[in-house]
Parts: structure tokens; C-alpha cells; sequence
């Protein structure tokens, strides 16, 4: 054993160096001295029921103010109803989730749909338009099956992600054309205004990550490229 600074050689059991006085640096004893605990520290998720719980005495304290206010100055809703539909909407899509350690998103994602769409047919209905069934429905009803087989095969599927991202890319921008179909025929607007570049930008994306995914050189070299 040597001394760190002036390489003297020390004895054994010397603890500064007889020569300049250096702390004698012994590295099987300093590994020995370290101590590990005997268990790996666990993770611990804090809850969010607190904040939903807040969440949700807000949403029905709010509800409650806003239907007092309408039925003593009204005597009916009137506005009132677009607040409350709106509020529903809002718990359903952000507090609702709260409740829940791990909320799984094969239910959620159809649940949140429902509600969208019982907004809209609610809006539809108040303001006495007809757009909810030619328009409104499948729209929500075709995001819906998409998410929802997205969300499932991302969760139960292992591997292959890059090939389910570019088939649901491929399919997003068919969809586009879909709903501008359905909003040519719902309000009587013109044909390809927009979904043309809609569908080109994510079919350009799908075909890309469709390749990345069937070529395992070009993924691992993105991989290396932007996550290492």
C-alpha cells in the first residue's frame, strides 16, 4: 500500500503518512464501510383521492349555487343547464380518473366519449338543431373505437409499438376524411378543404413509423439516435 500523494510505501494498519501526513486512503476498507440497506426503498404513489375529493365538494357546490340562482330568478334553467352539462363533462373527464390508483384506460376512454356525446345531444337539443345524428354521433362513435383499440393495444400487446402507432396513424387520417364527409353532409359545406392535409401528414407519419417498425436496423438506429 502507497501513499496517494508522495507514493510513499505505508505499513500495514498506518493511517496518515509518515512522510507528508496524508490520510492513508485504503480502498478494500473504505468499499467495507459503506453501508447498503438491506431492502431497496419503495415507491410510494401519492394518493389523489384528497384532490378529488376537493374536486368533487367544488363541482357540487357550484352546481348548487348556479341551480338556486336559476330557479328563484328564472324559475326553469335557462343558462343554467349549458353550466351544469358543462360541469358533468369536466368531472367525468378529469376528476372522475382521480378516484382511481390506476385508472384503466380501456374504460375510461369510452367513458369519456359517452359523455362528449351526451354534451353535444344536449346541446343539440337545447339549441334546437339536428347535427347530433349526422354528425356529432359517429364522430364521437368513431374516436371512440380508435382510442379505444389504440389504448388496448398498447397496453395488452407487447412489442411492436412502432407498427401500432403507424396503423393507427394510417387510420386517423382516413378518419379525417370520414368526418369531413360527415360535415359536407350535416351542414352542406364543401368536400376536401382540409382533410387532404390531414390525411397526408399522418400518413406520411404512419408510413414512416410502419417502417421503422418492419426494419429492426432503422428503429435501432433512431433508438440509439434519440433515447441513448
Amino acid at each position: 500500500m502507497y501513499c496517494v500523494k508522495c507514493g510513499v510505501r505505508l505499513g500495514e494498519g498506518t493511517e496518515r503518512c509518515p512522510l507528508c501526513g496524508t490520510p492513508v486512503w485504503n480502498p478494500t476498507r473504505a468499499a467495507a464501510e459503506k453501508s447498503y440497506p438491506e431492502e431497496l426503498p419503495r415507491h410510494t404513489e401519492e394518493s389523489t383521492k384528497p384532490l378529488a375529493a376537493a374536486a368533487t365538494a367544488l363541482s357540487a357546490m357550484a352546481a348548487l349555487i348556479i341551480l338556486i340562482i336559476c330557479l328563484e330568478k328564472y324559475g326553469e334553467m335557462r343558462w343554467g343547464g349549458y353550466v351544469l352539462s358543462g360541469i358533468g363533462l369536466a368531472y367525468v373527464l378529469f376528476v372522475l380518473p382521480a378516484w382511481f390508483r390506476r385508472p384503466p384506460p380501456e374504460v375510461f376512454v369510452p367513458a369519456d366519449h359517452a359523455a362528449i356525446a351526451l354534451f353535444l345531444l344536449y346541446m343539440c337539443v337545447k339549441t334546437g338543431g339536428s347535427w347530433f345524428l349526422p354528425f356529432a354521433f359517429p364522430v364521437t362513435g368513431g374516436s371512440c373505437l380508435l382510442l379505444t383499440a389504440l389504448t388496448c393495444l398498447l397496453k395488452y400487446v407487447r412489442g411492436g409499438r412502432p407498427v401500432i402507432l403507424g396503423g393507427f396513424s394510417l387510420l386517423l387520417g382516413g378518419f379525417t376524411l370520414l368526418v369531413e364527409f360527415l360535415e359536407t353532409v350535416a351542414f352542406g359545406t364543401e368536400m376536401f378543404q382540409w382533410s387532404l392535409y390531414t390525411l397526408a401528414v399522418f400518413g406520411i407519419l404512419g408510413i414512416f413509423l410502419l417502417l421503422c417498425g418492419l426494419i429492426p436496423a432503422l428503429h435501432h438506429h433512431l433508438k440509439k439516435r434519440f433515447f441513448y
